[in-house]
């Protein structure tokens, strides 16, 4: 969610490659404030309905469209916050992050050009407000290519924590995902031997 510098979920790779302890100490140095404030937005919202509303249209505090969601047409995003609205009363019988995401997923999942990282921020935020957060590592795209860089199984729909190199658990699901895709490049060039087992 969202990264200064670099934006979105891209890297810089340089010529010398930090390694992953340094990696996240850069994580939390110039992301994780952003990320947090993100989510402080949805979790603030004077009521459920608009916080659905602004997780399904993808609007920071602004009304400016995210970054994940930049090149979704505002056509179709409308469509999936009328969708998603209607089914505002199931959103309450979840009682964890994977039956949020299910149910996003479920909810939109007819609308083309909606994908996995679509469903997982919008279940994220919806979260946000109702005060329910994942637990384990979520992987799309990018975080797929970040758990791939980094020797992890990028096939499973979501990583445990557990399963993770020691230096990223200290980080939240939702940061180690925000972690994943934000510096997947630069795991390409990490020594295994410099990490600690």
């Amino acid at each position: 969610m969202r990264c200064v510098p670099p934006r979105g979920c891209s890297s810089r790779t340089a010529s010398v490659t930090p390694d992953l302890r340094t990696l996240v100490r850069m994580y939390k140095l110039s992301n994780r404030r952003h990320a947090a404030n993100e989510l402080a937005m949805f979790q603030h919202q004077p009521s459920f309905e608009d916080a659905v509303e602004q997780a399904a249209l993808a609007h920071d505090d602004r009304g400016k469209r995210l970054d994940h969601q930049r090149r979704l047409s505002p056509e179709k995003l409308c469509r999936a916050k009328g969708l998603l609205m209607r089914a505002i009363p199931r959103f309450h019988s979840c009682s964890n992050f994977d039956e949020l995401l299910v149910l996003v997923e479920q909810t939109v999942t007819g609308l083309k050009g909606l994908n996995e990282l679509y469903y997982y921020d919008t279940a994220l935020r919806i979260g946000a407000f109702l005060g329910i957060s994942p637990v384990k590592v979520y992987l799309h795209r990018g975080t797929r290519d970040g758990a791939r860089n980094l020797g992890l199984n990028a096939r499973a729909r979501a990583l445990d924590v557990s399963e993770l190199p020691l230096e990223i658990r200290g980080l939240e699901p939702h940061e180690i995902e925000d972690f994943l895709c934000i510096y997947k490049d630069h795991f390409l060039n990490l020594n295994p031997n410099s990490r600690a087992q």
